[in-house]
């Protein structure tokens, strides 16, 4: 182990280190503290929750009550926090070890193949010789306001907050925040146009 690594891990569990080793967990800041009892327990939620994300993600059964019901009540077991009357279509991906991140308002439509991301490497110190996967990861909110839509295959990043009854075309990346009631296309996304009352 080298004088870095032993730093990057001290004031972390034996259980942690050793995973460490094998790569099975990477993240200090997240995970630095699991114990073997925490890890177990860890496994199993994980298990449950992989099914359900599964399920909703790339659901057969149920279709009419899929995007209304069903898709809704497993991203509030994935950890969402989800309002009243959200329509969320076919494999829409939320940022999946980060669920609890994500706030959606209410009478929200989040169309087919949108991806929600809470969770980004930090490259701002990143340098030639340093490992990549050591870069320490930025863990931000992202809010979906009351009464928004997101377009088809539309991605979002961490830390943005989409205003309440904003529109985002298709296919566009969200990278910083929407105002209330505007279209934002493109990618990266501007505002195109704003809704007046």
């Amino acid at each position: 182990m080298t004088v870095e690594e032993a730093e990057y891990l001290k004031d972390t569990t034996l259980t942690f280190r050793i995973l460490y080793r094998l790569n099975l967990m990477r993240d200090v800041q997240k995970h630095g503290k699991v114990t073997f009892l925490g890890l177990i327990w860890f496994t199993f939620k994980t298990i449950f929750r992989r099914i359900i994300f599964t399920y909703g993600f790339m659901d057969c059964l149920f279709e009419p009550i899929n995007k209304k019901i069903l898709r809704p009540w497993i991203w509030k077991r994935l950890g969402c926090k989800v309002g009243h009357n959200v329509h969320i279509g076919h494999m829409v991906r939320p940022d999946f070890g980060n669920a609890d991140r994500i706030r959606i308002g209410n009478n929200v439509v989040i169309s087919n193949g949108v991806t929600i991301l809470c969770h980004k490497r930090d490259v701002s110190g990143y340098k030639q010789g340093d490992m990549s996967i050591r870069l320490p990861f930025i863990y931000k909110d992202v809010e979906i306001q009351d009464g928004c839509q997101i377009g088809l295959n539309c991605t979002i990043l961490p830390g943005v907050t989409i205003g309440e009854g904003s529109i985002v075309g298709s296919c566009s990346l969200v990278t910083k925040d929407i105002p209330a009631w505007s279209v934002a296309v493109g990618s990266p996304a501007k505002v195109i146009k704003s809704l007046n009352s």
